[in-house]
């Protein structure tokens, strides 16, 4: 019961500070958004573009390192200016909470003098356990450490779909090592605070660490959940009041829903902000927090800048300045919020059924699949997998490794043609033979359906497998109107050389610094990892965005409500019903998206 207690008079006492708090994080906050995460993008795109490397990417790495040692170079101190970046955040966070627990009033001045003599002191061992810090830290749902530089990172939903689709090991595995992280997160959490506000070496803030959370894990590990809890439950009571209250606007007096939608969504931006200060800071108040109870807090340290708060100035031009401000910053957020909830899609996303299947009709790729979603669907593109044999055939299979879809393992750029047009493919409680591209081209033809073909190889020398696709289909594909894709950049590129009027694609897996400098004619993108900007990017480099594969209404109607222009899905009965009410989306409707973009 006393735990209890203490526990819930921690998280009253970690609300009640909140307003303390909002100074620094919303200006360290402002800082990476507006100043350095652009300032990180423009250098990295100026980068690659002295190299003349048109994209970044796991596919080309190597070929960076060994023929562009230079760029490799300048893009490592890049990324070790981001952590380093990341690292002032951090230092700097952790010293606003300590002087606030401390009860000392500090000038933003100060505080940034005190961070800059931390970033003095740190040493190649901190730098390497810095790294491992944030993994450790990380699995902390709720109350990780929320820096903008760390939101980048973020696991593509196929990934996710891929661990937790009927694969028991592949989650027993993950889930054991997201405990095993969590256990060392925990009892490494106080090493680097001990570094920074103790001055600790690096080995004796590691035992330290250690021995001081050997007998509290569970307290501290019930604090994280409290208090990461108490403030996931106040953003999402406010958000759903909000929604709730604006859903009851629309029914009952319609006429003033347009305005409610505007005070509705500019709650939530309040919401989101109360959120972001306070999931944010979480983290540094508990360690802070622990370290006072458990009495090795240290007292103001020796190079604390002790300096006397200077009396306000010029208090009534400030408090002018500042009313100015806000009236502005209020203005034109109601502007942004009105032009966003009165915003409608200017078109309509072409359809594509995902390896010609929809809700579970057939065997992926099959014959029979592609004849059943057109007959049903009549989908604009049915989107297929290609492949390669040993014997320079085209066979219709997704996988490198034929064992998942045929109980026996193969490769197919290591097979011929007929070993592996003999096989059964199992999908969907359903069997199929594997087809010859040449017979899934000629069913296409014959029902008029044009195809989204997309070249799959794990080939380092692409141009020998685009000659010969070229060479046999070339032509077909030109008159039919197909269109073809890879995650290939070299595929995409020697199409567009050999065959510029074949409309082809890149497909980026994630979405890291922006479009790739590309030929390609359109830009697939994995659905969770894209946004807004990357499609007015891509745009405004005339290229059109696909996105894959978004399955339920929610994450269909985001993708429609973006703008983009095609969408490849597994539902197409969804998606059909999403296009067809999309101009009947309602207020709360956009502020649900809204929502779930920002979250």
């Amino acid at each position: 019961m006393t735990y209890m207690k203490k526990t819930f008079l921690n998280t009253l006492e970690f609300l009640g500070k909140s307003q303390a708090y909002f100074r620094d994080v919303l200006l360290m906050h402002g800082f990476l958004l507006f100043v350095v995460i652009p300032l990180l993008s423009s250098s990295t795109k100026f980068i690659l573009a002295r190299g003349n490397i048109p994209y970044l990417s796991y596919d080309n790495l190597w070929d960076i390192v060994t023929n562009h040692p230079f760029v490799f170079l300048l893009l490592v101190i890049t990324l070790f200016f981001i952590l380093l970046t990341v690292y002032f955040e951090f230092t700097f966070l952790l010293l606003s909470v300590y002087f606030i627990e401390k009860k000392e009033a500090v000038s933003l001045p100060q505080l940034l003098r005190m961070t800059l003599i931390q970033i003095k002191k740190i040493r190649p061992s901190v730098v390497l356990f810095f790294l491992f810090y944030f993994l450790l830290v990380l699995p902390i749902g709720g109350l990780n450490f929320n820096s903008d530089l760390l939101s980048r990172v973020k696991i593509p939903a196929f990934i996710l779909d891929f661990i937790f689709t009927n694969r028991t090991l592949i989650i027993s595995i993950f889930l054991l090592l997201y405990v095993a992280l969590l256990y060392l997160g925990i009892r490494f959490i106080f090493a680097l605070p001990e570094m920074i506000l103790r001055d600790r070496p690096f080995r004796t803030a590691l035992k330290e660490s250690w021995e001081v959370t050997q007998r509290r894990f569970f307290a501290i590990l019930g604090r994280f959940l409290f208090i990461g809890g108490s403030v996931l439950a106040i953003a999402s009571a406010g958000t759903l009041l909000t929604l709730s209250g604006q859903r009851l606007v629309e029914k009952f007096w319609p006429e003033q829903s347009l305005y409610s939608a505007v005070f509705a969504m500019t709650l939530l931006q309040f919401f989101y902000l109360v959120n972001i200060v306070l999931s944010t800071v979480g983290i540094f108040f508990i360690i802070v927090d622990f370290m006072e109870d458990e009495d090795f807090l240290p007292e103001i340290p020796s190079w604390f800048y002790k300096e006397a708060i200077k009396p306000p100035r010029f208090s009534q031009v400030k408090n002018v300045f500042l009313l100015m401000t806000t009236l502005f910053f209020g203005i034109g957020v109601s502007l942004y919020n009105m032009n966003y909830l009165t915003d409608t899609p200017k078109k309509a996303p072409v359809t594509i059924s995902h390896r010609g299947v929809s809700d579970k009709n057939g065997v992926q790729n099959s014959l029979d699949a592609l004849q059943k979603t057109h007959e049903r669907y009549h989908p604009d593109y049915v989107e297929m997998d290609v492949q390669m044999t040993k014997d320079k055939k085209f066979v219709v299979v997704h996988d490198f490794d034929l064992k998942a879809l045929t109980g026996k393992k193969g490769s197919p750029e290591k097979m011929t043609a007929a070993d592996v047009l003999a096989r059964n493919a199992n999908d969907n409680q359903q069997q199929a033979k594997i087809a010859r591209f040449d017979a899934y081209l000629a069913l296409a033809s014959s029902l008029h359906q044009k195809l989204l073909v997309e070249i799959k190889t794990q080939q380092k020398d692409t141009k020998p497998l685009v000659q010969e696709f070229l060479k046999h289909y070339g032509a077909n594909l030109t008159k039919e109107g197909h269109l073809v894709q890879s995650l290939s950049f070299s595929v995409v590129e020697e199409i567009k050389e050999a065959a510029p009027q074949i409309t082809a694609g890149y497909i980026l897996p994630f979405n890291v610094i922006g479009p790739p400098k590309t030929q390609a004619d359109f830009l697939t993108m994995e659905y969770s990892t894209i946004n807004r900007n990357f499609i007015s990017s891509a745009e405004n480099d005339g290229k059109t965005v696909f996105v894959w594969t978004p399955n339920n209404s929610e994450d269909i109607s985001r993708m429609i409500f973006y703008g983009v222009d095609g969408i490849v899905t597994d539902s197409l009965k969804t998606l059909d019903k999403a296009i067809r009410t999309q101009h009947n989306m309602t207020y709360s409707d956009k502020l649900v998206n809204f929502v779930i973009g920002i979250g």
